[in-house]
This record gives C-alpha cells, structure tokens and sequence, in this order.
C-alpha cells in the first residue's frame, strides 16, 4: 500500500505531523477521527463503525451529518500540514493513508514510539475502547520482553517495580521482578513479591498463582542453583553455497514467535532453517537449542532441552514441562526442533513465553499446531532456474557451468530443481573435476535418476529421503499414492484423486503431493518417478482410467448425446452438473492430460479403454478444437478397436480420426480414412454411421474444392440418414449442402437448404447446429451483397455460441462479424471483432483458422491505414499456413500482400506476391 507523506502518531495523544507541520486538530472529536482511521490505516471505515465508535449506542440523529462536517475539518488541517489526498471518501466510508507509530511498533517493537497512554485526549466507546486495551496490552507485553533479556541490569529492578505497582495481577511482570531480586541476591524480597501477587489474585479474582511462576517461587525457596541455566549453543554448521530463499527469508523478518518450515523432502527445510537461525541468533542471547525430532519421542526431547538448559540428570523432575516452561520464562531462546513428523510431538515444547522463538522443520505443515497457537509457516518451493544455476556454480565454479551453460540448465531440469538433488549432482562432479556436466545429464536421461542421484559414503540419497516421508504414510494414501504415480499429466483435479481413494490431504500434509492451483495437484517429477516404484500397483491404471471413462460419458451426456455409442452407470460424484459452461470449463482445466491419458491406456493395452475414452471426448473437442492432438487421440482408438476386432468402433473412430485431419488441413488424408469408415459402416449395416461418413467426405470434397462431388455426398447423407428417421441428420446434410453452395459462389442457391436446416435445428432444440446455420446464411447473405441481414445472422450466431460455450463457433462469427463490418466500411468495428476472434482461435491452437483471421484483419488494417500492421499480419499469416496448409487460402493472403506492397510503391514486391497468388489458385483449379 502507498502511504502519502507525513505521520500519525497514536501512541499516546494524538498528533498529524505533515511535510509543512503540525495539523492542528480541534477538540476531541477531530482526534478521535484520526485516531481510529489510524488504527485501520490503508482500509476503509464504514460510516456507521465510526458512528458507533464517536457516540456509543444512543448516537444522536444528525450523527451522520455531524461525521461528514468533522471529517471535511479533519480533511483541510491535514491539506495544510502537507498531506492532502490523505483522508479518502471510499463507497460507504473513509481510508486514510499514512505512517502510523502503532503500525510501526508493530514490526518493530520499538518502545520509543510510546508518548504515553494510547489515543489519549480521544473520546470512544466500544470497539474505539476494546482497541485501546488491545494498545495498552502490547506495550506492556513489550515491556516484559525488553525487561526479560536485561534482567542483570543496574536499573532493571526499579524499572519492574514500578511496572508491578501498575499491573499488581500481572504473573509474568511479577515473575520477572522475582527473578531479578534473587540474581541481586534479595532472595526475601523476591519471595514477598509472589506473597503480594498471591494475595492480591486471591482478593481481587479468587484465584490462585499459575504453576509457572508458582514453580518458580519453590525454586527462589530452595535457593536452586538451576535459575542460573547455561547457554547452549547448538546450531548446526550453516550448508554450504546455501542458494536464495530471499523473499522466504525476508517474511521472517518480524520474528513470528513459532515458525513452521514446510515443503517436500530434499528441498532445504533444513539449510533454510539454520541459515536464518544463524542470521538472527544474536537476538536470542540466552542461547540456541538444535534437537533432531526424528530420533526423540516428546518426553525424550523435553529432557534433552533441560539438559541443554543445565538441568543434571540426577534433578530432572517426573514431570519436565513446567520446569522447561521456567526456564524459559523471561529468556530469549532460539529452539530449532529439526525433522518433526506430528503436531502433538511438539506440544510439550512449546514454550510459555512468547519471547522466545521455536522454529520447526517438517515434511507436514503441522496445521493443528495452528489450532492452538499463532504459527507461521513457510513453505519452500522449488528453485527457481535461476538459483538452480547459482547453486551449481557456487560448488563447481563458474568457469566449469560457464563453459557447459546449456548443459548445465539440463542439469537443474533433470534433478528437478530440487536443492537436494542439485547438491548430490554438483557432489559427484565435485569429484570429477574432468567430467563434463553433460556426461552426467546423459546419465540421468539414460538410466534411473533415483539411482545415479547419490554419493558413494553418503546414505542421504534423494531416494532415501523420499523413503522417510513415504513411511509415514498411512496404507491408504499409500495405494493413493502409488497410483497418482501413474498419473499421465502434469497435474489433476482432487475429484478425480477422492474417487481413487481416501489419503489426498495427507499427501498434501507431507508434501508428497503439492497444490498447484484451486482444486489442482500435481507430483514432483521424481516423486512421480519415486511413486512408480513404492509398491503394488494392483489395478491402479484401470481406476484411473475408469474415472476418466465417467467422466467422459457425464461430460458427452451434457455437450452432445448423440454420442451414445458407449453407456455406462450413473455417477453421484462427480465434478460437475448439468451447465454446458461448467463442463467446458472442467475438460479445458483437463486438457492437457487427455492425450497422455489415452496413451497410457494404450501403452498398457487397455484396449477397450482406449477408444471408449477417444469417443467419448467427441463432443469437447467439437466445442472447443485442439485437433492435433484429437489426430493422435484418434490414431490410437483405431488401432484399439482393431485389436479387439470391433468394426463398428474401429469405423467411428476412423470417422473421428477424418475429421482431426481435415480440421488440421490435412484433407487428403482425411479423404483415405473416411472412405475407409464408410466401408466398414457399410458392412457393419450401420446406417446412421454411413450417413455420417458421407457428411463427412462431403465436407473433405469441399475443403479440396471438388464441389461437384461434395454435392454429391450430401445428396447420399440425406438419403441414408432419411432412411435410418434421423432429421437432424438430414437437416446437417442439407446445411452442409447449403455450406458448399456459398464456396462454390452460388448463394443464391444456398439459402433453401439452409433455412429449412434452421427449422430442423430449433424444433429439435439442437443450438449448437442452430448457430453453424445461422452463420453460414450470414456467410451467404454475405456474398449476395445484402449485408444488414448478415450482420444479424452472424449476431445470432454469436450469441449462441457464448451460450452454449462453443468456443469455435465463437472464432467463426467472430470473423462473419468483422468481415461483414468491413464490407459496411465500418474497418474500426471490424479490427475489434477480428481481434477477439483472433484471440479465440489461438486459445483453441487451430492454426487454420488463425491464419485465416490474420489475412481478415489485415485488410482491416489497411482500411485503417495501418499499413505496418497489416504487414505484421500477413506475414503471420503465411508463417501460420506452414503448420496449417490450404493453397486457396494462402493464395489470398498473397494477394492482400500484392494490395500492400502496391500502396507503399513497392511494384516489384507486389508483382512477386501476384505472381506467388496466380500459380496458387492456378494449383486449386487444376486439382
């Protein structure tokens, strides 16, 4: 947050010091405003708070009124102190932004920021009063801190004197004053001052003192030599080259009293925490405690520290907390606790007083030691690339990964950026000053990175440590664990681990599985590796795979249940409901994992699993693209359903397979395994699936511009799909055939075709062939020059599209839109949608259709006069036609390529790009 300049002081009467001065603030009431929009500095205050907090329950009617004249009084005298803009009207109260001394002491706890009693010369009531106490109570919490650490101080013993007269009930300032009496030697003084406390709560609350300064007081009695405790010294050695963690580093800048470092094993909890022990030890001058938890019980510990604290064995008393607690009592010890597995195993440890520090290392985040105290945790990641590099050059020298820089970037990949893993790797070369980096990288690409991740003498191992936290694990997230290890993906949704099994939250809490995103989780690349090896996987990849299959056929129910040659249960579990929008949204989050889940169920021979996977997927990615990897995805449905002998499943995916070619241009290809579909449709006597193959080749006929035979093929769709009763087919065909009409030039043939498709579609409720109709009559009026109902069928169209979240359709009357726009001479509005849609279409990684929106909006550009970016455009353009070919198409980006060289002089550049245009619609004729 951005402070103005100047300063509010609280912390004692209430004072504005500006850039120009003081602000002069007139009476109780102005103070008062300040001083609570003080304590919520750089957050609004409601109105009706700050009435609350100025005139108490019973406020008077105008105290609204009166607020808004206080607050524009308060607002000028701070204008004229130098801070104007401080005091802000924010919807439905006031922000004021400024330096505050209690924000200050907060960080710092520094005592000189006090002038006195808190707010004072101010006028609240209720929370205004509860925040005054809250002041009050951190001062003198400071006060026994700052006291605790100068106990042997000259003036110490006057100093918690005077502060015991003022807070008489006070244990911990009473147990202070004890202590420093009996280090003076004024053991009798000490014992009447636990006299008086103990008096003084019997009388005023009816209690007695607290076992702690009780232990105490029997300890002052029997002249016990154990008040006077050592000061350990025990921090490990700082690691060595230790690497980053700066910003980790810099959240602990504030001391928390206990602080949990977290993350997942060999990733530097341990480095990390001794390093900043080291950094702040001298903050802590009664000592520094370091205990290994992973070979203690709780009891074992408790003693230990008592040792550590010059506690003898022959005094160690049956029950060690509340001596370990008055020991600490008014010390500043640092206690690093290494390696702990439970929450309850630090309990016992946690000390009374808060100016002592307990810093806990631990594979688990330890979150029910937060349900009991204030912790902090402080989860470590990975490194980053960078400090992955500044790792290995710190142990092997700059000049050796200097000379193998690319090498030694594939080293940080290999050992997954993993501080352990990086030290072991940088520890074999350490010894091989003549091997290269690369050797090394080729060892861990060829062989077992768990393996060649260790040291001859070292049994700290990246597999080693992995073991550690993988015994902890209850049999339950084990199984879960064992299969997420065969998890395909980058990452998965926790819907799909809770189906495999209880133990997701405890793989979490031990950091062998990690949360990348809302509801997402994802597994270390050697963990994963780690994982496949735990254990029997018994029939893990089919649950895996089977939870894929349920909720393919839920999402394929929702998208489009024409797809319905796959049934399977009903699911109560599942991750989404019946919204179209939802179920995109859950597949787009999956994306990524649906090709390599169909490759695993592929590799592991799962036949029947394979091609129901890639069929029941059909629906999304005719909603939202990504046709390469739909071309794979296909490949290997095929190939399953032939090894089952499946013909009529081998023929749909073929038919899939088509589809994926012709929508990644690859038409010619796509003609082959249609007509090999349609055979096997044919001897199948599956009626449905031959008059969809013949849509389909239709569709492939017109992509190479062989429109006579397109025709054709529609006819043949229309009269199979009559004869098997299927209207929505029939009405798919004759879009289709209205489709081919407009790329042949005659649109005027189209519009019969089409709009008795559109009547088809709406009385079926079919919104998605709806909106391809819609836009292809927008296409049609398009080319008839009538361009208003163009507009409005591509605005249609566009609307559906949204509704129904077809991202594709989107991209397409996105473009009818622009183009359109373009020809009314509107080239602003068109640039606008041609943008969007451009946008879309690489979301949806369709190459075709990007190219093609690039050449549209490069003659948007032009209109505009924006000739350098209409260059920029086309020259993507035909970049863009590399990866997605289409001859015709780029034939025209050639062209609008001649019409730019031509408006910038540049006859010769243009003649090339006529040229370039002529031999290429001369190829689209001829074939």
């Amino acid at each position: 947050m951005r402070r103005t300049d100047g300063e509010v002081r609280i912390l004692g009467p209430v004072e504005v010091r500006g850039p120009q001065g003081t602000a002069v603030l007139t009476g109780a009431r102005q103070r008062s405003i300040v001083a609570v929009l003080a304590l919520n500095a750089g957050s609004p205050v409601a109105i009706n708070r700050l009435v609350d907090v100025l005139w108490g329950d019973d406020p008077p009617r105008t105290a609204v009124r009166s607020l808004h004249s206080h607050v524009a009084r308060v607002r000028q005298a701070l204008a004229d102190c130098g801070m104007p803009g401080a005091l802000m009207t924010k919807p439905g109260g006031y922000q004021l932004d400024a330096d505050v001394d209690a924000a200050a002491f907060d960080r710092t706890r520094d005592l000189s920021l006090w002038r006195g009693e808190p707010l004072a010369d101010t006028e609240l009531f209720g929370w205004g009063r509860a925040e005054i106490d809250r002041l009050r109570e951190q001062r003198i919490t400071a006060l026994e801190t700052f006291w605790g650490e100068r106990l042997e101080q000259r003036d110490a013993i006057e100093e918690l004197e005077r502060l015991v007269a003022g807070h008489p009930t006070r244990e911990r300032l009473a147990g202070l004053l004890m202590r420093a009496l009996h280090h003076d030697g004024r053991h009798a003084d000490a014992l009447e001052v636990f006299r008086r406390l103990r008096q003084r709560l019997a009388d005023e609350l009816g209690a007695d003192p607290g076992p702690e300064i009780s232990a105490l007081h029997t300890a002052i009695l029997r002249r016990d030599p154990l008040l006077h405790s050592a000061k350990p010294a025990q921090l490990p050695a700082r690691a060595g080259h230790f690497t980053g963690r700066e910003a980790e580093l810099k959240e602990l800048e504030s001391l928390p009293p206990i602080v949990v470092v977290s993350g997942v094993a060999g990733v530097g909890k341990t480095a990390f925490a001794v390093e900043w022990a080291r950094r702040v030890a001298d903050r802590f001058p009664d000592g520094q405690v370091f205990l290994d938890l992973q070979r203690l019980t709780p009891a074992q510990a408790l003693t230990e520290m008592l040792h550590s604290l010059g506690v003898p064995a022959d005094r160690m008393p049956a029950d060690p907390a509340p001596l370990y607690r008055t020991l600490l009592h008014g010390k500043r010890i640092l206690i690093l606790l290494d390696d702990v597995r439970r929450a309850r195993d630090v309990l016992p440890l946690v000390p009374g007083d808060q100016g002592n520090l307990l810093l806990i290392t631990s594979r688990d985040a330890l979150s029910a030691l937060g349900t009991r105290h204030a912790v902090h945790t402080v989860s470590l990641g990975l490194l980053s690339r960078e400090e992955s590099r500044d790792l290995l050059t710190g142990i092997l020298g700059e000049a050796r990964t200097d000379a193998e820089a690319a090498a030694t970037a594939d080293l940080a990949v290999h050992c997954g950026r993993l501080p352990l893993a990086l030290r072991i790797a940088a520890a074999r070369l350490a010894i091989r000053p003549g091997r290269r980096i690369a050797d090394l990288v080729r060892e861990l690409t060829r062989n077992d990175p768990l393996d060649v991740l260790s040291v001859d003498g070292d049994d700290r191992t990246v597999r080693t440590v992995f073991a550690s936290a993988h015994r902890t694990l209850s049999p339950q997230a084990a199984t879960l664990f064992r299969v997420l290890g065969e998890h395909p993906g980058a990452s998965f949704p926790a819907d799909l681990a809770d189906a495999l099994g209880p133990g997701l939250d405890e793989l979490v809490a031990s950091h062998l599985v990690s949360e990348t995103g809302t509801g997402r989780y994802a597994l270390h690349d050697l963990i994963r590796l780690f994982a496949r090896q735990s254990g029997d996987l018994g029939d893990g990849v089919a649950r895996l795979l089977d939870r894929y299959l349920t909720i393919a056929h839920a999402a394929g129910q929702v998208l489009n249940p024409r797809h319905d040659l796959v049934s399977r249960r009903p699911c109560d579990d599942l991750p989404f409901g019946d919204d179209r929008a939802e179920v995109l949204a859950y597949l787009d989050a999956e994306r990524d994992n649906l090709l390599p889940v169909i490759r695993l169920a592929a590799r592991e021979n799962l036949h029947r699993e394979t091609w129901q996977l890639a069929y029941l997927l059909t629906s999304y990615f005719e909603a939202r693209g990504n046709w390469a990897a739909r071309v794979e995805q296909c490949e290997h449905a095929v190939d399953a359903a032939r090894a089952l002998g499946d013909q009529r499943a081998e023929a749909e995916m073929l038919r899939g397979q088509g589809i994926a070619l012709q929508m990644t241009s690859r038409t010619a290809e796509a003609m082959i395994v249609q007509r090999q579909a349609l055979r096997l449709a044919r001897e199948t006597g599956d009626l449905r699936g031959e008059a969809r193959l013949h849509n389909n080749i239709g569709n492939a006929h017109s992509g190479l511009r062989a429109f006579g035979e397109a025709l054709k093929s529609y006819q043949a769709a229309m009269d199979v799909h009559g004869a098997a009763g299927d209207e929505v087919g029939v009405a798919l065909a004759r879009r289709n055939l209205g489709y081919t009409y407009v790329r042949m030039g005659r649109p005027d043939q189209a519009a019969a075709p089409l709009f008795k498709a559109l009547d088809t579609f709406r009385a079926k409720e079919n919104r998605r062939l709806e909106a391809a109709t819609l836009m292809t009559l927008g296409d049609a009026f398009h080319r008839l020059a009538d361009l208003a109902p163009a507009l409005l069928y591509f605005g249609d169209a566009l609307k559906i599209s949204r509704e129904i979240a077809d991202r594709r359709f989107e991209a397409d009357a996105l473009t009818g839109l622009g183009v359109t726009q373009l020809a009314l001479k509107d080239p602003g509005a068109a640039r606008e949608n041609l943008t969007r849609a451009l946008e879309v279409c690489r979301d949806l990684g369709d190459g075709h259709r990007e190219a093609s929106t690039l050449r549209d909006l490069a003659e948007a550009e032009l209109a505009l006069g924006r000739r350098e970016a209409a260059r920029e455009h086309l020259t993507e353009a035909l970049h863009a036609r590399t990866q997605a070919p289409d001859e015709f198409e780029q034939a025209l980006v050639h062209r609008t390529f001649a019409d730019l060289e031509g408006r910038n002089g540049r006859w010769t550049r243009a003649a090339e790009h006529w040229a370039q245009a002529v031999r290429l619609f001369t190829s689209c004729r001829r074939s």
